[in-house]
C-alpha cells in the first residue's frame, strides 16, 4: 500500500506546471502577432516608399544628391566697328561656404583670407553666418580659385562664372555701360541689348557629393555646354575712342572742370565714332561705388547751348531769304534794347556783314536776324534741326531737351533763342544739327549699333545754304576776328563755332553765379589730306574754374587735338603717300602724341 503511493506521489503535477503551457502559448501569441504587426508596417512602409508615395520620396532623395541650376548663358561680345572687342565673357571662379559644414572656422577663415588676400576678419564673418549658403568672393581668376580648393577646407568649394572684362578699361565705358554680378546689364549697351546678349537660360541638373559640393553638371541632351548670347557690332571706333578719352580728360583737367563731354560722328551717315565724358570709370577696377559713375551724361544732360546756336539760325534765316551774307546788320556797338530788355555783346561792333556777325558771334546782330524769321519760322526750323525730341538713338535717358511751343513766347525768346538762350539741347542734338550744315543739309539719323550701311536721313536746308553757312564757320576758325582760331589744325579747313552759356540753377529759377558751360563744335574738311570721310565733332567743358571760362579758349584747343590725332589715324590707316603738302600736318600730329605710352593708335 505504501509502495503503491509513493508511486503516485511521484506522478503527481503541480497547478502551476498545468498552467504553464497555457502562459508559453500565450507569450507565443503575442510574439507572433507582434512580429505579423511588425512586418505589416514595414510592408506598409515599403509599399509607401516604393509605389504609393514613390514620386515624393524619389523627389526628396534627388534634392539632396542633385540641384536644379538655372544658368544664365555666356554674355554675347561687344565688338567695335573693326570687330576689336570692347566687352568679353571670361570663364572664372566663385568661392563659396557652406558654414555649417566647417569643422575649424578660424582656420579655415585664416587660410580662405591668405590666398584671396582678404581681410581674415571678413572672411570670418561669413563663415560665422547662420546660413545654409554664402559667397566668399564672386568671379575670381582660375589659378587663385583652384588654390582656394586645394586647401581642402569641408564646406568650402568653387562654382565656373563668366566675368564681363573690357579690354580697352576705361575707353566708352558709359556707352558699353556695366554688368551685374549675375551677369545682367545694369546700364549702356549692356542694359539696352540685354535680350540679345545675355541669350537664353537653361536649367540644368548639377550632382552633389555628400558634403553637398557640385561634382558633376550636365544635361539630358548630352555634353554639356553654356549657351551664349548673340555679339552686337557698334559704329564706335576703338583707336578714335581712346583719342577722344584721353583729350577730354587733359581739357577737364587743363580747365579745372567737373566734367567734360565729347561726341564724334560721321556727317553722312549719323554714326556715332566716339562718344566719351571725363572723368570715366573703369569697371574692371571692381563694383561702382556711386550710381552716378555709369551715368551717360552725353544723352542726359541738356544745357543752354549760348552760341554754337547761331549757325542754325543763320542756316534758318537764309534758307528763308531774310537775310543775304552780305547784308549790313547794325551791332548797335556792342548793346541794344529790345522787349524791355538790354542785349549785349561781348566783343561790341558797329555795322557789319551778316557774314561777320557769325564770325564775331553778335548777339545783337543775331536778334536782327531772328526778328526779320519771326518766332512761328523760327521755332519750325528749331524743330527741324531736331531740337526739343530724342534723337531716337536708343540708348537709356536719353533726353529730349526743352524748347517750348511757340504759342508760350513772349516777345524777348525771339531774341534769346536766335542766340541760344531760352532753350535747352543734348550734346547729341546739337552735334546732329552742325552735321546737317557740314553734309549739304540734310539732317542724319543717328546710330551707335551698325544698321549695314542702312542709314537714313532728311533734308532740312538746300546745299546752297549749307555751303553758304560754312564758310561762314570756315571764318570763324580763319578769320582774325573769328572767335574759334584755337582750333585750327594746318593744311586743313576747319569750321565750327564757340560757345560760352551761364547754366540754368536748379531750381529753373535763373542762373547759377560763375556757373557756365563751354562748348565749340565743328566739322573737317580733310580732302587734301585724301580724306572723303566728313567728321563733326563736338566738345563741351562743363563748369569749368579757370581764369577763363571761354569756348573758344577751353574747347576749341580740345577740339584741335582729338581732330587732328583722329584724321592722322584715319592717315595712317590708310596707308597714305606723305607729299611734302602732307609733311606738315602729319608731323603737327606726331607732336600732339601724349606721353601715355600709347601714341597714335594704328
Amino acid at each position: 500500500m505504501s509502495y503503491i503511493m509513493h508511486d503516485y506521489a511521484k506522478q503527481r503535477v503541480s497547478p502551476e506546471e498545468i498552467v504553464a503551457p497555457k502562459s508559453r502559448r500565450l507569450r507565443l501569441l503575442v510574439l507572433v502577432l507582434f512580429a505579423l504587426l511588425w512586418c505589416g508596417a514595414i510592408f506598409s512602409r515599403l509599399y509607401s516608399l516604393q509605389v504609393a508615395d514613390f514620386d515624393r520620396w524619389q523627389d526628396w532623395a534627388l534634392k539632396q544628391h542633385f540641384a536644379e541650376l538655372r544658368l544664365s548663358s555666356e554674355r554675347g561680345q561687344i565688338l567695335d566697328r573693326g570687330d576689336k572687342l570692347l566687352a568679353i565673357s571670361v570663364p572664372a571662379q566663385s568661392i563659396y561656404v557652406r558654414p555649417r559644414q566647417v569643422l575649424d572656422r578660424h582656420d579655415a577663415a585664416l587660410k580662405i583670407a591668405g590666398v584671396l588676400h582678404l581681410p581674415e576678419h571678413d572672411v570670418q564673418v561669413k563663415l560665422e553666418q547662420n546660413k545654409p549658403f554664402v559667397w566668399i568672393q564672386r568671379q575670381i581668376p582660375r589659378a587663385l580659385g583652384d588654390q582656394v580648393v586645394a586647401l581642402k577646407i569641408p564646406g568650402v568649394g568653387a562654382v565656373m562664372e563668366a566675368k564681363r572684362v573690357y579690354p580697352f578699361n576705361e575707353a566708352a565705358s558709359t556707352l558699353i555701360g556695366k554688368v551685374g554680378i549675375d551677369g545682367v546689364g545694369l546700364s549702356g549697351i549692356e542694359s539696352v541689348y540685354e535680350g540679345q546678349l545675355h541669350g537664353e537660360q537653361i536649367n540644368t541638373r548639377a550632382a552633389r557629393d555628400a558634403l553637398g559640393n557640385f561634382i558633376r553638371i550636365s544635361n539630358a541632351t548630352g555634353d554639356f555646354e553654356l549657351p551664349k548670347g548673340k555679339p552686337i557690332r557698334l559704329t564706335v571706333d576703338a583707336g578714335m575712342q581712346l583719342i577722344v578719352d584721353e583729350e577730354l580728360e587733359a581739357g577737364r583737367k587743363a580747365a579745372n572742370a567737373d566734367s567734360a563731354l565729347g561726341i564724334l560722328i560721321d556727317s553722312d551717315t549719323g554714326e556715332v565714332l566716339a562718344m566719351s565724358q571725363a572723368p570715366l570709370v573703369n569697371l574692371n577696377a571692381g563694383q561702382v561705388g556711386d550710381k552716378n559713375q555709369l551715368k551717360n551724361l552725353m544723352v542726359e544732360t541738356v544745357f543752354e547751348p549760348g552760341s554754337v546756336m547761331k549757325p542754325i539760325v543763320a542756316a534758318a534765316a537764309l534758307q528763308e531769304k531774310v537775310v543775304r551774307p552780305e547784308d549790313i546788320i547794325d551791332c548797335e556797338r556792342g548793346q541794344f534794347s529790345f522787349a524791355h530788355h538790354v542785349i549785349k555783346d561781348v566783343h561790341p561792333s558797329a555795322a557789319i556783314p551778316f557774314f561777320d556777325v557769325v564770325v564775331r558771334s553778335s548777339n545783337i546782330g543775331m536778334t536782327k536776324v531772328g526778328i526779320r524769321l519771326g518766332a512761328d519760322r523760327l521755332y519750325r526750323y528749331l524743330r527741324a534741326f531736331g531740337f526739343g525730341q530724342s534723337t531716337g538713338l536708343g540708348l537709356p535717358g536719353e533726353s529730349g531737351g526743352i524748347l517750348r511751343n511757340v504759342n508760350t513766347w513772349a516777345q524777348v525768346d525771339v531774341a534769346t533763342h536766335s542766340f541760344g538762350q531760352g532753350v535747352a539741347v543734348t550734346p547729341l542734338q546739337m552735334v546732329r544739327a552742325m552735321a546737317a550744315i557740314a553734309n549739304g543739309g540734310r539732317l542724319p539719323t543717328l546710330s551707335i549699333v551698325d544698321r549695314s550701311d542702312d542709314y537714313q536721313s532728311h533734308r532740312v536746308i538746300s546745299e546752297e545754304t549749307a555751303a553758304t553757312v560754312r564758310e561762314m564757320l570756315y571764318g570763324v576758325v580763319e578769320d582774325q576776328h573769328g572767335t574759334g582760331g584755337k582750333a585750327g589744325i594746318e593744311g586743313v579747313r576747319i569750321g565750327g563755332k564757340t560757345g560760352t552759356a551761364q547754366k540754368a540753377r536748379k531750381d529753373g529759377k535763373g542762373y547759377a553765379a560763375g556757373s557756365y558751360v563751354a562748348s565749340f563744335v565743328g566739322f573737317a574738311d580733310a580732302s587734301s589730306l585724301g580724306i572723303k570721310q566728313s567728321l563733326t565733332l563736338m566738345v563741351v567743358i562743363d563748369e569749368p574754374h579757370a581764369k577763363t571760362i571761354y569756348g573758344g579758349t577751353l574747347a576749341a584747343p580740345v577740339f584741335q587735338r582729338i581732330m587732328q590725332r583722329t584724321l592722322h589715324l584715319v592717315t595712317t590707316r590708310n596707308e597714305l603717300h606723305t607729299p611734302q603738302s602732307k609733311k606738315g600736318f602729319l608731323e603737327a600730329g606726331s607732336k600732339q602724341q601724349r606721353i601715355t605710352g600709347k601714341g597714335l593708335l594704328s
